[in-house]
This record gives structure tokens, C-alpha cells and sequence, in this order.
């Protein structure tokens, strides 16, 4: 989908890597996956608190198993399992996905407080503020949303089909 992998950041792998496997941690990390045969169809990553899951992460195959939604399987697994260790609260992070709301009876609203502090700084907040509210918009308007995920998937497609031919 032309989604960056922000694993492939310096350090962000072996983050995550080293909660996953540190066993001082068990019972506060959760990894989970899904497999259909020999394709794992999805994943996430999730921490518990007190009563609370928190979902950190998470993702699914795009290949031919898409179409019978692993990740929304999936997230029934997650659901399923909270509800049974009786955790109170499913917590799905940050982010503003429809499928969230679609699940939640509570939203708790985030703010951005960007501000100059200099007048050398004033671009750069205007810019970042500018970027800020028209990726809400994108992400909020089913219609915007779906024809910036068709481009960025071409333009990634695009790109790797470049780097195939030079490589």
C-alpha cells in the first residue's frame, strides 16, 4: 500500500524487538498473530496495564487472504481474549481509523498545540499546522481517504518497479 515501514528507522525494530522478547515483561507485552495455513494473515503487538489492553500495533496480509478480513478477524481474537482475562478497557491508541470508532463507546479527543518561537519559526509552525489539518481531512473523508491510498499504493508500486529495473 506505500505505507513506510517505520521499522526500517534506526532503533525502531530493536525496540520493539527487545519488549517482545524480554521475559521480565511478560503478562504487560502481548504479540499476537494470525495464521491461515503458512501465511501469517495478521499481527499485533499490544501491551496490558491494570485492566486495559492497548493496542499498539497492528496489521494484516495484503495477498488473497485480504479479502476474508484477517485483521478485523483478528481484532475479534484480540476482543475475545480481553474480555475474557476481564480487562475493562480496550485501548486503541492513537489514530484515527474508522474501524476505532466503530468498536468504541468512548473517543477521547487529542490536541496538537504547535506554536513559533521565534519569528524565524512562524513557516514552519504555519507548515506543520497546514499539514496537520489536511491529513485529518484526508483521513476523515472516506472518499479523500480511499483515492490517497489508491495513489500512494501505484506511486509504491511505481517506485519498486524502478528500483527492480536498477537494482
Amino acid at each position: 500500500m506505500g505505507v513506510e515501514n517505520f521499522l526500517a528507522r534506526p532503533g525502531y525494530r530493536e525496540f520493539f524487538l527487545d519488549l517482545a522478547t524480554d521475559t521480565s515483561l511478560a503478562g504487560f507485552v502481548h504479540v499476537g498473530r494470525m495464521t491461515v495455513g503458512s501465511t501469517i494473515a495478521a499481527t499485533s503487538f499490544g501491551l496490558i496495564h491494570r485492566d486495559c489492553y492497548c493496542l499498539m500495533l497492528s496489521s494484516y496480509d495484503e495477498g488473497e487472504l485480504a479479502k476474508f478480513g484477517p485483521g478485523r478477524v483478528h481484532l475479534h481474537e484480540l476482543l475475545r481474549r480481553a474480555i475474557g482475562r476481564a480487562l475493562t478497557y480496550f485501548d486503541f491508541t492513537v489514530g484515527d481509523e474508522s474501524y476505532k470508532r466503530e468498536w468504541s463507546d468512548v473517543e477521547l479527543r487529542l490536541y496538537d498545540h504547535t506554536a513559533a518561537a521565534t519569528m524565524l519559526g512562524l513557516p514552519a509552525a504555519a507548515m506543520m499546522i497546514g499539514y496537520r489539518r489536511a491529513k485529518r481531512l484526508v483521513k476523515q473523508t472516506p472518499a479523500l481517504w480511499h483515492a490517497f491510498s489508491k495513489a500512494r499504493g501505484a506511486v509504491a508500486g511505481y517506485l519498486a518497479a524502478r528500483t527492480r529495473r536498477v537494482g
